[in-house]
């Protein structure tokens, strides 16, 4: 007897029937497997193509410099661009037995051309210099990468964020309901959060404009090389103003560069926890989207949010990444140590911990209703508008605030029974103490949660408008700081371009 075929997709979960169809989440899918099914390339493999624009801009400068010889330098040349080619079609060419990616490159040059011309490529420099020029040009991709997965984020929780500027909910203090507000104005408040991470990541761009190349072992060379040169050949504003520190600084901007990883998955979890907690039982308050759900192997009905406990996990390791990377730093000698090599894998594996984390929360809030009604609801219990009947009274009936916390609070512990503050038990504290009771007209107001909002017009507080204006004023911020960010970005790739049309030039191939 032949079994009926399956109903959906083999690649498909095996609860993807009960959320939908999990292929329109692939990202999703990806982010929550972690290393279960993909591997990682050797870390000397990701930075073939910035070991060969390093190899590009020193040939060029000794070339310039009549260092090497225009005949020894043409088919150099020639060989710097196979490889490059090779490494866009995405041939491996590190090989273990050369040890590194800068003896790879040497040996694969020395097949194409020959021992006596290849060899010219490492005069006046060490692997020293040259490893920390590579990552300097790694960093600055992976932070650019970074700060457009954060501007995707922020643009859509601004999105987000405005549709609510008047869908109230429980705002909380200890965990606890505390005051009504919107939940525009809740998430609102991540964005100062991802404006700070982008900020931190641009900072440090800065600190990452200058090039190590030529300090050699980080003492320098005898042979009069142009540092200048290969600095703006490779996009940098000038070399490093001291050899010695560009070399010894490795594990510094690759600590600093987990540190503000570690930074932005610390608030992104902080934000993966509001969706858990607000999207389950007993609340609810929110409804994620099936393509941001996965199912359980054995419990058909689930929809859990693996992404955000995965986002979780991702902060506690970005956080012992960040803090090995620092730890490594610590007490090194000047100069070059080889401590410093294991900062590649930790930086490595802090970008990729942290890759495309942010965007996903994009597509999280783009899909994700958020049931007003449930949250209206809540407004009404818990005893949230006490404070704002103690401001008002001590507004209307010139009263210290004080005494009128200190009324409020025997008055909310007679109505614990029903759950909210009762007009007639609250007139009776006040009546006792000689206090002109509230009216029918003043309760009202106070107890409708949307109009609480309205007496809270401050810059940054609830009130739609101000909360609407501080939307947008960090929308603008973020935007700006973006903006920036690709605009050196965009200045260094046209730096790297024409290194490689002089190269090619300098090859023949022009």
């Amino acid at each position: 007897m032949s079994l009926p075929p399956s109903s959906q997709p083999k690649s498909a979960p095996v609860w993807a029937k009960r959320v939908g169809d999990a292929s329109l989440a692939e990202e999703n899918l990806r982010f929550t497997a972690g290393y279960d099914v993909a591997g990682r390339p050797a870390a000397d493999a990701r930075l073939a193509p910035y070991d060969l624009q390093t190899n590009g801009a020193h040939l060029l400068m000794l070339t310039a410099q009549g260092i090497v010889p225009a005949e020894r330098a043409k088919p150099l040349a020639g060989a710097l661009l196979a490889i490059r080619d090779r490494v866009i079609a995405g041939e491996e060419i590190l090989r273990a037995s050369a040890e590194d990616i800068h003896m790879s490159v040497e040996v694969i040059a020395s097949e194409l051309v020959g021992d006596g011309a290849s060899g010219h490529l490492h005069t006046g420099r060490s692997r020293n210099d040259q490893v920390a020029t590579d990552m300097r040009l790694w960093l600055r991709d992976e932070i650019v990468a970074a700060v457009e997965d954060l501007a995707v984020a922020a643009e859509a929780i601004a999105d987000h964020a405005a549709l609510h500027t008047t869908t109230v909910c429980p705002g909380f203090t200890h965990g606890q309901p505390a005051m009504v507000t919107s939940w525009g104005h809740w998430t609102m408040s991540y964005l100062p959060r991802l404006l700070r991470d982008v900020r931190a990541l641009a900072v440090l761009l800065r600190d990452l404009s200058t090039c190590p190349l030529g300090a050699a072992a980080s003492f320098g060379t005898s042979w009069p090389l142009d540092r200048n040169a290969t600095a703006s050949l490779l996009g940098f504003a000038h070399p490093t103003p001291s050899g010695a520190d560009g070399i010894w600084a490795r594990g510094e901007m690759e600590g600093r560069f987990a540190f503000a990883l570690s930074m932005t998955l610390g608030h992104l979890s902080g934000i993966a926890q509001d969706i858990i907690l607000l999207s389950s039982p007993p609340r609810q308050w929110l409804h994620l989207a099936n393509e941001h759900v996965t199912g359980s192997s054995i419990m058909p009905q689930k929809r859990n949010p693996d992404f955000a406990e995965v986002t979780r996990a991702r902060a506690a390791v970005a956080a012992g990444l960040a803090q090995s990377l620092l730890g490594i730093g610590h007490g090194l000698m000047s100069g070059y140590n080889r401590d410093t090599q294991w900062t590649k894998y930790l930086v490595m594996d802090a970008a990729d911990n942290a890759r495309g984390a942010a965007s996903l929360f994009a597509g999280v809030f783009g899909a994700m209703r958020v049931n007003g009604d449930a949250m209206l609801a809540s407004c009404r219990e818990g005893f949230l508008n006490a404070t704002d009947v103690a401001d008002h009274l001590a507004r209307t009936r010139s009263l210290p605030f004080r005494t009128c916390y200190r009324i409020i609070g025997p008055a909310v512990a007679d109505c614990e029974a029903e759950g909210e503050l009762k007009l007639d038990k609250l007139n009776a504290r006040l009546v006792g103490e000689g206090i002109a009771p509230l009216n029918e007209q003043e309760w009202a107001a106070l107890e409708n949660p949307a109009g609480l909002l309205m007496a809270r017009r401050q810059p940054g507080n609830p009130h739609p408008e101000e909360t609407l204006r501080s939307i947008e004023l960090l929308r603008g911020e973020i935007r700006e700081e973006v903006a920036a960010v690709r605009a050196k970005q965009e200045k260094w790739q046209g730096s790297i371009a024409i290194m490689w049309t002089k190269l090619a030039e300098l090859a023949g191939k022009s």
